[in-house]
């Protein structure tokens, strides 16, 4: 399987973006740089999360909260605020919305209802 990138629409309280982002289901947050976070108004949280980098260093980095939508289906998400190149987006956001991604064809198929599952 190649890479899959997908137009994600993150909302802040100062405006909307969509982003070409990376999926990447190693990574759990959508990981996005600190200037856009601001840029668009995400909500700061007091936390931090401790995140490993694919050479295996680690690095602490400030959380938001915003608003993703990814093929007209849209909730709130976690946001990693990293110095990165290429926007990720994690499996908590998948999850949240109700996708998969198909290991075939490398696309991203509907697994649930937006909101995920009732316990």
């Amino acid at each position: 399987m190649g890479h899959t990138y997908i137009d994600v629409t993150i909302k802040g309280r100062a405006g909307s973006r969509t982003l070409r982002m990376l999926v990447d289901t190693g990574s759990t947050y959508i990981v996005l740089d600190p200037d856009t976070a601001k840029e668009l108004g995400l909500l700061e949280t007091p936390y931090t999360v401790e995140l490993t980098m694919a050479n295996g260093t680690k690095e602490r980095v400030r959380v938001y909260i915003g608003e993703a939508e990814v093929k007209g289906r849209r909730g709130p998400v976690i946001i990693a605020a990293l110095k990165t190149p290429i926007p990720l987006l994690g499996v908590y956001t998948l999850e949240s919305l109700g996708f998969k991604v198909n290991p075939r064809t490398g696309e991203l198929e509907e697994v649930g209802p937006e909101g995920g599952y009732l316990l």
